[in-house]
């Protein structure tokens, strides 16, 4: 077992968030690094939880003062949904490269690194496996340390950046164009990725792995797209694959793009297939929720949503598993 003092890198994201808040819920005591602590406020609501600012991860004395008196570290950096608080991608070896430096003066004997099923240090062709790749293993080969790297799936929930900017799309028209349609996926719901995480911390099968995490349902983003139509009760929409060039296009139009469902995680994180044989249950020791469960959660209205369980219940489902 190792204690009880975190410190989370890149915590200002979607995934951070939900990691932050299971570790808070876990007992942690969690310190946050962000650009700019004035804009995250409410991570105060956390229990046993404080901020601290990093604005350059090249700084090896800011780093190793961050680690000082610290059992684990948390390593989101990799983490594309941050917005202007995430750390760009060519940057991301080097700064990987300053913490492994940092975690080896300290006394910190814990590691957990997010990663993406497909993150490979020779796929030149991809340049952001490819520094994906080079990351984990910098990271895994952390001395004096218990070092895991995570490698996710697709992570669905509340301020996603795909099937967020879906239900987006759909609410502005009945046409939704989807960058990477072909690619497979098995999502899985970012609070449950965030428990297997936490789960991890002190899981000795995962000391010095590279551990794939998926949900237990495959499908391609298409698929995917087409069922939040579905949910929102959008059956007639067309949906339909749109080319990289156009994407790329949108993203540079930001705000004023006419069409909302791109973004450089659909771009970039959606280019490979996403899928693993790894099974989540028995990895972790819980049943994922269903996919239907994940995203009615939040793409659908209260009203909406509760009939939807009224039907659910009515065809038999697990009642218990209703969120």
């Amino acid at each position: 077992m190792f204690g009880k003092r975190v410190v989370v890198l890149g915590g200002a994201g979607f995934v951070g968030r939900s990691v932050v808040n299971e570790l808070s819920k876990q007992g942690y005591e969690v310190r946050v690094g962000v650009r700019r602590p004035e804009r995250f406020r409410d991570y105060a609501l956390f229990p046993n939880t404080k901020l601290f600012a990093i604005k350059d991860y090249q700084d090896e004395a800011l780093l190793k003062g961050i680690f000082e008196n610290c059992d684990t570290v948390v390593n989101l950096l990799a983490d594309l949904t941050a917005g202007v608080e995430a750390l760009p991608s060519k940057d991301l070896v080097v700064a990987n490269q300053k913490v492994k430096k940092a975690i080896e003066l300290s006394q910190a004997k814990r590691v957990v690194s997010l990663s993406q099923i497909g993150a490979d240090a020779t796929r030149a062709e991809n340049t952001r496996l490819q520094q994906l790749g080079e990351s984990d293993a910098i990271m895994l080969a952390i001395a004096n340390t218990q070092n895991t790297i995570l490698r996710s799936s697709l992570l669905l929930g509340e301020g996603d950046m795909v099937t967020t900017l879906f239900r987006k799309q759909l609410t502005l028209t009945n046409i939704l164009p989807v960058i990477n349609a072909s690619s497979m996926v098995q999502p899985l719901a970012v609070d449950e990725f965030a428990k297997a995480l936490v789960a991890s911390l002190n899981d000795s099968a995962t000391y010095g792995q590279k551990v794939e995490i998926a949900g237990e349902e495959r499908l391609s983003v298409r698929q995917l797209a087409e069922l939040v139509a579905e949910l929102m009760g959008k059956e007639s929409a067309l949906v339909f694959p749109m080319c990289k060039l156009n994407a790329k296009f949108m993203l540079k139009l930001g705000m004023l793009a006419p069409v909302k469902s791109v973004s450089s995680v659909s771009l970039e994180m959606l280019a490979i297939d996403l899928v693993t044989d790894n099974d989540f249950s028995s990895r972790f020791g819980f049943v994922p929720r269903s996919l239907e469960q994940v995203l009615s959660a939040y793409l659908l209205p209260t009203k909406v949503r509760d009939r939807y369980h009224f039907f659910r219940k009515e065809a038999g489902r697990n009642t218990d598993d209703l969120v």
